[in-house]
């Protein structure tokens, strides 16, 4: 007679790789899907989980996400990981972080959730300044590697390197069989449509590359909106072959406020967003737009991380001497709905996955928004599912995740369809969130064969990744 650890009742199960969307039971055992079928017996579980008229699908997975920052807001270590698994995601890749600010956040605030992460490049801190050699650029990588990323994050919107350095980077992740991700720009173009337009010249016609939020590249700055987005799914189209992307469908942007010391913006993020509403890429330009209610400041608080403006934010602004957070309500509606929205002429999702951005940044609403896509008409409710967990698992080549079926890994998440969020998440069989309650507890992180001794010495439970099976390397087949 079988036994399950858990048993998941009266559930819609939905299955974007075999198409199955129907009322089921899901048994777990091991941390395995054991079973899916109807009117499995309860009394065969050590546990159940009634959900009746609720759905489940395989864990959401989130591709661009922000929990081990470098400066990681204050003293707050780990802040961003509760947060994803109360939104319902129960996989998250950090787009450009430290790896000892993550395993400090999973020993002061793991929530049971499955986090990779990439190392991030900053000129003077993990990257020498100065034009960068073939050699350093290898040694860059390989360092990242060693610490327990899966590869590497270029921040072109913060810290743009020339389109030589950029291009070369890119390369030696390639040949290294290391994950890269780019926000898009460089010395010669801006975090805006030029950067997009850049891309094939970077790439060649052999580079890979996944393509963050590319929603925030298409607001308006260079050509109308529509126009903008016309173009971007274009370009990606014309490389589907070379990249992966992902959007998000949040209003505000984060980004650093941080001047130089004659008062100017040092992030063309920022004064992009700036010049957006007229204001000077100032010191006393966002001063003037916190005043007015256009940027806010993130603030800690004991609950969390929230967003400040009006007097208080300028008050932090100033406390932190601007190298502090902030968030402008940029990002356009239409250009997340028709880059999320998209398909080509054979029906496939132009633009991969929907993402946040978010972690400790306070906009993981990932499911929340792409619930409202299926009730607006965009999405049928597989269609959610393949963009929230089978093509995130696709991009990273997690081969047992992202699908719920017999002898995958049981990360489910259960969603409440009358409020279109999350209402359980579950991870290696474990409940890790009920009701927005996260109780899980430390994490598992995803690294790569040549980063298994160092994530081995912190003592946290670790799975490797072979990168090979990653969409941008192994193909869309």
């Amino acid at each position: 007679m079988a036994h399950y650890d858990l048993l998941i009742r009266n559930a819609r199960v939905l299955d974007a790789e075999t198409k199955f969307d129907d009322i089921s039971d899901v048994a777990i055992t091991n941390g395995v899907i054991e079973r899916v079928a109807p009117e499995i017996d309860p009394a065969k579980a050590n546990d159940s989980i009634d959900a009746s008229d609720q759905w489940v699908m395989p864990g959401m997975i989130d591709t661009h996400v922000h929990v081990a920052n470098t400066s990681d807001f204050g003293e707050l270590r780990g802040a961003g990981l509760p947060m994803v698994a109360a939104a319902g995601a129960t996989t998250v890749i950090d787009l450009g972080g430290s790896m000892d600010v993550l395993v400090a956040g999973i020993a002061a605030r793991g929530s049971g959730v499955n986090v990779g992460s990439l190392g991030y490049l900053k000129p003077g801190e993990t990257v020498p300044e100065g034009r960068l050699s073939t050699d350093v650029i290898t040694e860059i990588v390989g360092t990242a590697l060693d610490a327990g990323s899966i590869g590497i994050k270029l921040w072109g919107g913060y810290y743009p390197f020339t389109p030589e350095e950029t291009s070369d980077l890119i390369a030696t992740a390639n040949r290294m069989s290391a994950y890269v991700a780019y926000h898009v720009g460089t010395t010669a173009t801006g975090s805006r449509l030029d950067g997009v337009r850049e891309i094939p010249e970077l790439l060649g016609s052999t580079g890979r590359l996944h393509i963050a939020h590319v929603n925030a590249y298409c607001r308006g700055s260079i050509l109308p909106i529509e126009d903008e987005i016309r173009e971007a799914l274009q370009i990606l189209e014309d490389l589907r072959e070379q990249v992966v992307s992902e959007s998000h469908l949040a209003s505000m942007n984060f980004t650093k406020g941080k001047c130089d010391e004659d008062g100017n913006v040092l992030a063309d993020v920022v004064s992009n967003c700036l010049k957006l509403r007229n204001y000077d890429p100032t010191y006393e330009g966002i001063r003037a737009a916190l005043r007015d209610g256009y940027a806010s400041a993130v603030e800690e608080t004991r609950t969390g991380l929230v967003l400040v403006t009006g007097e208080r934010g300028v008050e932090l602004f100033v406390a932190a001497q601007t190298d502090i957070s902030m968030s402008f309500p940029v990002n356009s509606p239409v250009s997340g709905f028709h880059l999320t929205s998209a398909r080509n002429s054979r029906n496939e999702f132009t633009v991969d996955a929907i993402a946040s951005d978010g972690g400790a940044l306070p906009r993981n609403m990932n499911l929340e928004q792409a619930f409202r896509l299926v009730k607006f008409g965009a999405f049928e409710p597989l269609d959610l599912v393949a963009k929230l967990s089978l093509n995130p698992a696709k991009m990273m080549g997690l081969v047992s995740k992202g699908r719920l079926s017999e002898g995958n890994d049981a990360d489910l998440t259960v969603i409440d369809p009358e409020i279109g969020n999350a209402s359980h998440a579950i991870v290696g069989g474990d409940l890790v969130m009920m009701a927005g309650r996260v109780i899980g507890t430390g994490g598992k992180i995803l690294t790569t064969d040549r980063g298994e001794e160092a994530i081995a010495a912190t003592g946290i439970d670790y799975e490797l990744l072979d990168l090979t099976q990653a969409m941008m390397y192994a193909g869309r087949g």
